[in-house]
């Protein structure tokens, strides 16, 4: 089981669709320059042993973003894209998206995944609480695209994980305390909602 709450629905909604998950793994760029790097990690690695070995969906890798107030796309891509050494939060904000901002971290994500999988293609996802924006311009950007070729690159929010998780649960327990809560709240006569957008 995750600490991180986000990170344990991400691994709730891709086991509830079939994937086999694992939490977590530590890597780094192997280059002289960051040699002494801080390892990062892939908070989600997602595989599907019943898709094509083609089809990028078959590996799913997930970076979690548990902020508060969301994603803004619009004010964060012209960052990244303008300023990235900028700091936010005390971090500088290319950083926070490292394993698609920067070709040696890119490559290290990529060169783990085919370790673990035997895939460099994969889907990469930017799991968050919610975005504003063009979900477009994030999952089109050249600047990602071109850091993680062969990959896809997508963003979704808390929204589109919880309800296909809520709607397929049964009375069987769950695996984790998340999907037990939320087996709890439906057998309430509950379930989660999202006010109209």
């Amino acid at each position: 089981m995750t600490n991180d709450i986000l990170e344990q629905v991400v691994e709730d909604y891709f086991r509830s669709q079939g994937y086999f998950t694992q939490h977590n793994i530590k890597y780094r760029p192997a280059t002289k320059e960051q040699k002494h790097a801080v390892h990062s990690d892939i908070d989600i690695l997602a595989y599907h042993p019943l898709k094509k070995a083609s089809d990028r969906m078959r590996v799913v890798v997930a970076s979690c973003k548990s902020w508060q107030g969301g994603l803004n796309i619009t004010r964060d891509l012209k960052i990244l894209q303008e300023t990235p050494n900028r700091k936010l939060a005390g971090k500088e904000h290319w950083k926070l998206f490292r394993e698609i901002m920067d070709k040696n971290w890119a490559q290290a994500l990529k060169a783990k995944v085919k370790e673990l999988t035997g895939t460099e293609n994969f889907t990469f996802y930017l799991m968050v609480t919610k975005f504003q924006g063009s979900r477009d311009a994030w999952e089109n950007s050249k600047l990602f695209c071109d850091n993680l070729p062969g990959c896809n690159i997508k963003i979704m929010n808390m929204e589109e994980m919880l309800i296909p998780l809520q709607n397929e649960l049964t009375i069987t327990p769950t695996h984790s305390g998340l999907s037990r809560m939320l087996q709890l709240i439906k057998a309430g006569g509950g379930a989660v909602t999202y006010k109209a957008k």
